[in-house]
């Protein structure tokens, strides 16, 4: 029993050492915060335009038949798009707390990522045609396009601004370590990335056509945008 509590009390008195010991060289450290941020301007690569296409007829499969016509078109266009989802619904509405029905009507959505503003007008005069072959049965609506900078090109500069922080983290470690006659490391890195802000599309309806013609759209400005990257830098110096 009492080489037990020898024992016990010998246990304590190392850990009590390895404790002090330990604060002691806690104590001998110096950390150091530090926010670092470096930014660069890109010019956008990619115009992003979003087309709605509504359709209403009296019988489903009419209705069907005409957006199936207008996706098999667009997809002939082998343009950069996401969607073509579409949905068919019966045409209802209240009316003195009765709903009535009549016909049905049907939807479809493309998110376009053009490479050349000139590749909108193609879609256009494509749906148009349609347009001008269904005339009332067919309508489309059009977000104003906007220049955005791709993913591949925003991670890429992301990733160059990452190491830029990185390298400057490192010359400043290393001129911290002479002023306190030290060795300082890098102990961590906290980024904070921020891109460009997208606009949320705004959706116009497409005026009636009067003639059939070539459509020449607006062509949106290309303007530089900005990728931000702030990092929290944490440094200790022994």
């Amino acid at each position: 029993m009492r080489r037990m509590i020898l024992l016990i009390g010998f246990c304590i008195f190392v850990l009590g050492l390895t404790s002090l010991y330990a604060e002691e060289k806690d104590y001998d450290i110096t950390r150091i915060s530090i926010t670092l941020e470096e930014r660069k301007e890109l010019m956008p690569d990619i115009l992003s335009m979003t087309v709605g296409v509504n359709a209403n007829a009296a019988k489903e499969t009419e209705v069907i038949n005409m957006l199936g016509s207008i996706d098999k078109a667009i997809r002939v266009l082998n343009l950069n798009y996401k969607g073509g989802s579409y949905s068919v619904y019966k045409n209802c509405w209240w009316e003195k707390d009765k709903r009535k029905c009549s016909g049905y009507k049907g939807e479809l959505g493309y998110s376009f990522e053009l490479k050349d503003s000139k590749e909108q007008n193609k879609i256009l005069e494509v749906i148009d045609e349609f347009k001008e072959k269904y005339g009332e049965k067919l309508n489309y609506t059009v977000s104003h396009p906007q220049w955005l900078i791709s993913e591949k090109k925003a991670k890429e500069t992301e990733n160059e601004l990452k190491l830029e922080i990185i390298d400057t983290a490192v010359n400043f470690a290393k001129k911290a370590g002479e002023k306190l006659g030290r060795k300082c490391s890098i102990s961590n890195i906290n980024y904070d990335v921020r891109r460009p802000i997208w606009e949320p599309p705004v959706f116009y309806k497409a005026a009636p056509m009067m003639e059939k013609a070539m459509i020449e759209a607006p062509e949106p400005k290309k303007e530089d945008k900005v990728v931000n990257v702030k990092a929290s830098v944490g440094l200790v110096c022994k």
